[in-house]
């Protein structure tokens, strides 16, 4: 993956992953692995990746191996994205103004909150409405944000986040997620299979991403915890 499909892949839809804390529904989450497929269309472009994913709490680290379509590795930690490509002996360092994060894996850990991480992100609740095993509940945006953002939306059946929405001042839908597949976990649902759509001015984009056999709480490979670029490799710094 080049540097500018990163830009496809480390975009935004919500609440930064970073900035969530350890606790799942009272759940202490330490650490999520898991391999993954990720599909994102944009009109003609279309991206696939796989490989796998690992999600530490405590230093708030992700680690992406990405096997398809190339042999690359990708750790992101606040401010600061590593992307390494093995094979050819490159690594650049990217340094932003805002924490890196991924759509497809920050709406999973969105997903094992109880409201989606919209209070984290200074989302009000406002009020819902229930139907049998149905419940709808409605989020007000930050008062600083109410210039451009609106109202965003959560729906659950049986206890399962199914649908996430978020909406524009003017009452535009700018993005949708869909949840599917879910597995119980701890007396909690999650869902390994979650489809986004973004609405932009003039284009939409898909992005969808399956998880398989996801672990929480166990312990990750030591090339993970421990993963350094040899000494051989120059790295070659980028700031956005």
């Amino acid at each position: 993956m080049s540097i500018p499909s990163r830009r496809l892949f480390i975009t935004s839809i919500a609440i930064l992953l970073l900035m969530q804390g350890p606790y799942i529904y009272g759940q202490l989450i330490k650490t999520i692995s898991a391999d993954f497929s990720r599909e994102y269309k944009e009109g003609n472009k279309k991206e696939t990746i796989k490989g796998s994913i690992y999600y530490q709490a405590a230093t708030k680290k992700v680690v992406i191996k990405v096997d398809y379509p190339v042999n690359q590795w990708m750790i992101l930690k606040g401010n600061e994205t590593i992307i390494y490509y093995p094979d050819e002996l490159r690594a650049f360092r990217i340094i932003s103004r805002n924490p890196a994060y991924m759509p497809f894996f920050q709406a999973f850990i969105s997903a094992l909150k109880e409201d989606y991480g919209l209070t984290d992100g200074g989302y009000t609740f406002a009020s819902y409405k229930r139907n049998g095993n149905k419940l709808v509940s409605y989020w007000n945006p930050p008062k600083k944000l109410t210039k451009i953002l609106g109202q965003s939306t959560l729906k659950y059946i049986d206890n399962k986040l199914t649908y996430a929405e978020s909406k524009n001042a003017k009452g535009k839908i700018l993005s949708e997620a869909y949840f599917k597949n879910h597995i119980l976990y701890g007396g909690t649902y999650f869902p390994i299979e979650i489809s986004i759509t973004k609405r932009m001015k003039s284009s939409s984009s898909l992005e969808e991403f399956i998880l398989k056999d996801p672990q929480f709480n166990s312990s990750l490979p030591q090339e993970i915890i421990g993963f350094k670029i040899p000494t051989e490799v120059k790295v070659k710094e980028v700031k956005w």
